[in-house]
This record gives C-alpha cells, structure tokens and sequence, in this order.
C-alpha cells in the first residue's frame, strides 16, 4: 500500500518551467515545442494543450521466450498558469502499457511516466523563452 502510494506521488510531481513571460508568450512557446506531435485538444481558455497518442517502443517482454509484443503509448499534458508575475508550465507525460497476455489484455494500464522524456521537452520550451529573454 505504502509503495503504490509513493509511486502514485512521485507521478505527479511533473517537470515545471517557471519565467517572467506572460502567459500568452509562454502559450505560443508551449504550441511551438509541440510541433512534431499532433495535438489532441488545445483549451486557450484554461491554458491546457495535450498531444495525442504516440507509440513508444516497449521494454517490458513477455512470456517465458522473452517475446516483443507488448505496446506502450504516451502522450503530453502541459499546463500554464500564472501565479505572482510569473508564468509556470507544467509538462507532465502520460503513459500506457498493454500487453496481448494475460487478465486484464483487453485494456491499457498507466505506468510511470519516462521523466527525461519529460525532461527534454520542458527544456525545449525553455531554451525559446530564454530566446525570446524571457
């Protein structure tokens, strides 16, 4: 019990960029950095972008021959939100598991997000504020 909740903790504790630009600045950044995905929803209005789906090679193998068939996804939700003259953008990344074998096959299962995925893409955003002397 203890362990589930420390992992589900340690989830959402996403990467966050804080700067001096306003909100629409860090919001035309934020869309620009995006630009290899496709984007699943964009909500101006409450300063939320999400990616869509993206397939990612899994590691996890399965069975006793060590096949590779099982599947994972991932997609980004950035948030952007102003708090005492500053613009904060939260990157968070979503990920799925899914394996053909056992029980619950018929579904996918969340797994901790690949933080230097996250990462990365806080630091993309980043590197265009500091561009744009922010």
């Amino acid at each position: 019990m203890l362990l589930s909740f420390g992992c589900a903790s340690w989830w959402l504790d996403p990467p966050k960029v804080a700067t001096k630009c306003s909100p629409d600045h860090v919001w035309s950044a934020a869309l620009a950095s995006l630009q290899e995905f496709e984007i699943r929803r964009i909500d101006e209005n409450a300063r939320v972008i999400e990616t869509d789906w993206i397939a990612d090679v899994s590691s996890r193998r399965s069975g006793a021959f060590q096949r590779d068939i099982n599947e994972e996804r991932a997609r980004f939700v950035l948030t952007i939100t102003a708090s005492e003259g500053k613009s904060i953008i939260s990157v968070q990344q979503v990920r799925e598991f899914w394996s053909p074998q056992g029980v619950q096959s018929r579904s996918w299962r969340q797994i901790p997000p690949n933080k230097n995925q996250e990462q990365q893409l806080a630091a993309r955003i980043q590197g265009r504020l500091k561009r744009a002397q922010c």
